[in-house]
């Protein structure tokens, strides 16, 4: 008798439940947003806001510094056939972006990468507001360096010239090996009245951080960290670019369109042309790569 109730309770209840199921109210299905991509005006802002954030800005009333000079380039710290690839692939960059190479043996070296062995401790013990290798740097300058986070530190020696070349004060060495630099005119009233160039540039790096990347994403790395004066990319980067090498899990393989634009187009530019003018010029040579990749308006 019990098991006879039993079985009708347990019966009432498998009926009663999805009855119970039916009442109750259905789930919204997920909201799906399409976002169509930007338009060619918005990629272009995207990307100059970007190349504002990625070279580091000049001072007041200054041009963005470049060298001016053929570079030449020495790397130390791996093996003799490792340090031979890199320099040479920077080499290579440097001619294939417009900048120019000193191939001379006994050239005097403009572009230094160290590659820093373990004993030389973390990044943040390789110099102080007291190294001498950072006394030509003004404080400003200093302090870039030295508030820079994660395996790499850098720098450059930077002369401020006028609108014709002429050094403000005397540069060791340039005046002299280049009397007769070129003259050089303001594109425009809005145009800076004075030029900056950089005469040497060093790009320190973790030994350890290096490992797993191949020859070419560090020569590239150190390609652009030496040709023009920038940091590291924190956070979400809206281009892909190989300054994402050392925080990125998954970082370029080589220079992308993005950091080419970027070399090509300051190399390009007048060497008194406003820092504005210069980044529309990279953000414009940037949308058109992307578009010529037939990647068209989408972001990354």
């Amino acid at each position: 008798m019990f098991m006879r109730r039993f079985a009708g309770i347990l019966t009432a209840l498998l009926i009663a439940a999805p009855a119970a199921a039916q009442d109750a109210p259905a789930r919204p299905a997920p909201e799906i947003i399409v976002r169509p991509p930007p338009s060619e005006a918005e990629r272009h802002k995207q990307l100059r806001e970007f190349t504002r954030e990625v070279i580091r800005p000049p001072r007041m009333n200054q041009p963005v510094a470049k060298f001016a000079f053929p570079v030449c380039v020495t790397v130390l710290g791996l093996t003799l056939e490792d340090t031979a690839v890199i320099a040479e692939r920077i080499r290579e960059n440097a001619e294939a972006l417009g900048v120019g190479v000193d191939r001379a043996p006994d050239c005097a070296p403009t572009v230094r990468v160290a590659f820093m062995a373990p004993a030389a401790g973390p990044a943040e013990g390789w110099l102080s507001s007291e190294s001498p290798q950072l006394a030509h740097l003004a404080g400003y300058q200093r302090e870039r360096v030295l508030g820079e986070t994660g395996p790499v530190r850098a720098w450059h020696k930077v002369a401020v010239r006028d609108a014709l070349g002429n050094a403000f004060r005397p540069q060791l060495g340039d005046q002299q090996r280049f009397p007769t630099y070129t003259e050089i005119q303001p594109l425009s009233t809005s145009d800076p009245l004075v030029t900056t160039e950089i005469t040497g540039a060093a790009v320190l790096i973790s030994r350890e951080a290096a490992n797993g990347f191949t020859l070419g994403q560090l020569a590239d790395y150190a390609t652009l960290r030496a040709l023009l004066g920038t940091g590291p990319v924190e956070g979400d980067a809206p281009a892909p670019t190989i300054l994402t090498l050392f925080a990125d899990p998954a970082p370029p393989a080589g220079l992308t369109d993005f950091d080419k634009a970027l070399v090509r187009e300051l190399y390009d530019a007048s060497y008194n042309a406003s820092a504005r003018r210069v980044y529309n010029d990279i953000a414009r040579a940037a949308v058109a790569a992307e578009r010529s990749d037939g990647r068209g308006n989408h972001a990354p």
